[in-house]
């Protein structure tokens, strides 16, 4: 048995999982943003969200971030 993940507009999901079913494959709905993440996939959305608001605070002046050349330095 094939196992599949498909992204389907609304207007066409119910008529398309009608035909599935029918022909006896078995249908799991899957609301959008209720997906679990991987602990890795967890630790790089809250990297991200970290990072997005290092940049948030620094456009808004509240704190400075190292230039690129600060970086290379460091390395």
């Amino acid at each position: 048995m094939i196992t599949a993940e498909i992204k389907l507009p609304e207007k066409d999901a119910e008529m398309i999982l009608k035909v599935i079913s029918k022909l006896g494959g078995k249908v799991k709905l899957i609301e959008p943003g209720t997906q679990k993440l991987s602990p890795v996939a967890k630790k790089m959305k809250k990297d991200l969200q970290d990072a997005f608001k290092e940049i948030k605070l620094h456009q808004q002046g509240k704190i400075r971030l190292k230039t690129a050349r600060e970086l290379l330095d460091e390395l």
